[in-house]
């Protein structure tokens, strides 16, 4: 099984989660669909754990894991991708689990779907790309970069993304977002409450 980068909605922000342009896939390219929301019923939301800041609210995924989303944002499908966004993906947290990991490291998968992708978005500028320990894993990876929206949000857009490899090498998660670089400090800011509140499986207790 390959995690493929799912440069996701050519008008969407090229929100990526999964990547298969080395395996000599097909990536989602469409610009067309938008994403679809889920069904009532596809996560629980906890909004009394004391670890949860004001204006966010823990939600369990029925895909297996939890995390920290702003009150109001909603769960949304993008083919097999999972975002959680309150405007239809202009701003939006993606996360994607891959069972099977195909590099040797998240840094070089990055460095790989960068190689893919700096050539086909506009004005691509990468503000970092480096190793770094996530979570106590050593093997994590964090990509930040910008580059010029076309088609559903046109302008300059902000993206971040930090992956990492579970233990014993697997599965690799990916937490990204993205949005307008106009409000990217809050933004990032929000991103740093997702990466504090990640977890991989369903939170328990109260």
């Amino acid at each position: 099984m390959v995690v493929l980068a799912a440069v996701v909605g050519v008008g969407t922000g090229f929100a990526f989660m999964k990547y298969q342009e080395h395996k000599g896939g097909s990536g989602t390219t469409g610009g067309g669909a938008s994403p679809r929301p889920t069904p009532s019923g596809s996560g629980s939301t906890d909004e009394g754990d004391g670890s949860v800041p004001a204006g966010w609210q823990r939600v369990n995924d029925k895909a297996g894991f939890s995390l920290l989303v702003p009150k109001g944002w909603k769960r949304q499908l993008d083919g097999t991708e999972i975002d959680y966004t309150p405007d239809n993906g202009k701003h939006r947290i993606r996360i994607s689990v891959d069972k099977v990991p195909d590099f040797e490291n998240p840094y070089m998968h990055m460095l790989n779907m960068e190689k893919s992708l700096k050539d086909r978005l506009p004005q691509y500028k990468r503000v970092t790309l480096h190793s770094n320990t996530f979570r106590d894993q050593v093997k994590s990876s964090l990509w930040e970069f910008t580059y010029v929206e076309k088609q559903d949000f046109p302008g300059k857009r902000h993206a971040i993304d930090q992956m990492y490899y579970g233990d014993g090498g697997k599965p690799e998660y990916a937490l990204y977002m993205s949005g307008p670089d106009e409000d990217w400090a809050t933004t990032r800011q929000q991103f740093d409450t997702v990466l504090q509140g990640w977890q991989p499986t369903p939170a328990t207790g109260g």
